[in-house]
C-alpha cells in the first residue's frame, strides 16, 4: 500500500511538472504565438488559404501598431497549420501547435475537422476560436475553451425559413414546392434535416431530400430527380466544387427551377464562383454568413486585403479575420501568454468594432456568438449583394428570380 501511495505521488509529481513546464515555455517566448488550422491543400484549399491570408492580415495590422500593449509590445507570431480536411489530421495539428506554445488556435472550415480539432484544444486547455464550422455541436458539448463566431446550423436553417417567408410575401405568385439537395457531412446534413422538418410551417413542401459526397464528379442522377419532379425551388447546402458542378448540370437541364437558393452555400457566395460562372448564377439567392457592406470598416478592410493579397475578400476571409482580431482583443485585455487567462478574457468579451451584420460579438455560457445571423445575398452581374434584412440590404430582391 506504502509503495502505491509512493508512485501516485511520483505520477502526480509528474504531470504538475510537466504543467508547469508548458506554462514557463509560454511565459518565456519572445512572441505571442497563434495557431492558424485550415484547409491549405485539397479540395477546399482555395477557401482555406483565403482564410489564412485573412488572418495573416490581422496581425500584420496588429504588429504594424506596436504588437500587444498590455505585454510591453510583444509581436504576434503566426503558426500555421493544413488540416487538409481531415478529421484525424486537425487532432494532430492541435497537438502540434500546442507544443509549440501557440495561445489560441482559429480554424478550421470543415465542421468534421473543426469538432474533432475543438475536442483536442479543450483537452489541451488551449482556446480555440472556430471561424467557420457550423453544426450546432460544436458548441453542445460543454466545452471551455471552445467560441464561435458565425451563426450554427439551426440559425442558418431557421434564417433561411425566416427570409423565405418574406420573399414569398412580396411576390404574387408565391414558391411552394421544394427539393433539398445537401453534400452528406454533418455540415450539409445538419442544415437540410432543420430544413424538411419545418419547411411546411412557411407553406413549403419538400418533394425529396438527395444527398451526395461532397467530392463527386457526377452530379447527373441528382439532376434527373430534379427534372423529374419538377419543384419551384431548388434548396442546396454545397461546398465549392460540388455546387458549381450541380448549378451547371440544372442549367444544362430541361428544367429550370423558379429559384435556386443556397444555404451556407460554399460556392454561392465564392468569388470564384460568382465571377467565373456569371452566365448561370445570374439572381442566384444565399442565406449565408456575410459582412456588413453598410459599415465604413468594412470598406477599409476589404481594401486593404485586396491591395495585400490581390484577391477579393470573401465571407469566410471576413469572418477569419474578424475572429483573429477577437482573439487579438482577448490577449491584450488578459496581459498574459496564459492560455487559461486568454480563456477567462473571451468569456467577457464585447467586441464592437467589426465589420459583421450583427451588434457586438459577445459570447454565451456556451461559446456561442449570441448575435451571430445569417443575411441572404443574391448576384447581379458578377457581384454578390447583400437584399435581407433591410438594415444591411445593398439591392432589393430580385423574387422570383429565375422566371
Amino acid at each position: 500500500m506504502k509503495k502505491i501511495s509512493i508512485l501516485l505521488i511520483v505520477v502526480i509529481g509528474i504531470f504538475y511538472l510537466a504543467g508547469c513546464s508548458q506554462e514557463k515555455a509560454r511565459g518565456a517566448e519572445e512572441t505571442v504565438k497563434i495557431g492558424t488550422l485550415h484547409p491549405l491543400s485539397g479540395g477546399q484549399a482555395l477557401e482555406g488559404q483565403e482564410m489564412r491570408d485573412a488572418i495573416r492580415l490581422a496581425v500584420q495590422e496588429k504588429n504594424g501598431n506596436g504588437g500587444i500593449e498590455s505585454l510591453n509590445g510583444m509581436k504576434i507570431e503566426l503558426i500555421e497549420s493544413d488540416h487538409e480536411g481531415l478529421p484525424e489530421k486537425g487532432i494532430t495539428e492541435v497537438q502540434k501547435l500546442d507544443r509549440q506554445n501557440v495561445v489560441g488556435i482559429i480554424g478550421a472550415y470543415s465542421s468534421n475537422v473543426a469538432l474533432t480539432a475543438t475536442q483536442e484544444a479543450e483537452r489541451a486547455k488551449v482556446p480555440f476560436l472556430v471561424d467557420i464550422g457550423t453544426v450546432n455541436e460544436i458548441t453542445e458539448r460543454g466545452f471551455e475553451y471552445t467560441f464561435r463566431i458565425q451563426p450554427p446550423a439551426s440559425s442558418m436553417g431557421e434564417n433561411f425559413l425566416s427570409y423565405m417567408e418574406y420573399l414569398n410575401g412580396i411576390t404574387d405568385d408565391p414558391l411552394k414546392t421544394a427539393v433539398i439537395v445537401h453534400e452528406d457531412s454533418v455540415f450539409g446534413s445538419s442544415i437540410a434535416n432543420l430544413i424538411e422538418k419545418k419547411a411546411e410551417t412557411i407553406g413549403i413542401d419538400v418533394l425529396s431530400t438527395l444527398p451526395h459526397v461532397s467530392t463527386t464528379a457526377d452530379m447527373s442522377s441528382t439532376i434527373n430527380r430534379i427534372v423529374s419532379q419538377k419543384p419551384d425551388i431548388v434548396i442546396m447546402t454545397t461546398y465549392l466544387n460540388d455546387g458549381t458542378l450541380l448549378t451547371e448540370g440544372i442549367n444544362d437541364s430541361r428544367y429550370i427551377p423558379r429559384a435556386i437558393i443556397g444555404v451556407a452555400n460554399g460556392a454561392f457566395s465564392n468569388d470564384q464562383f460568382i465571377k467565373e460562372h456569371a452566365d448561370i448564377n445570374h439572381h442566384i439567392m444565399d442565406v449565408n454568413y456575410s459582412v456588413n457592406p453598410q459599415a465604413e470598416l468594412t470598406n477599409e478592410v476589404r481594401e486593404k486585403f485586396e491591395k495585400e493579397f490581390n484577391k477579393n475578400l470573401s465571407p469566410n476571409a471576413a469572418y477569419s479575420y474578424t475572429v483573429a482580431k477577437v482573439l487579438i482583443d482577448a490577449i491584450e485585455r488578459a496581459g498574459s501568454t496564459d492560455p487559461v487567462e486568454i480563456q477567462k478574457a473571451l468569456r467577457k468579451t464585447k467586441y464592437e468594432d467589426h465589420i459583421l451584420p450583427q451588434g457586438a460579438i459577445e459570447f454565451d455560457k456556451k461559446g456561442q456568438n449570441i448575435n451571430a445571423r445569417a443575411v441572404l445575398s443574391q448576384i447581379f452581374d458578377g457581384k454578390t449583394k447583400v437584399v435581407y434584412p433591410e438594415k444591411y440590404a445593398e439591392e432589393e430582391p430580385v423574387f422570383p428570380p429565375l422566371e
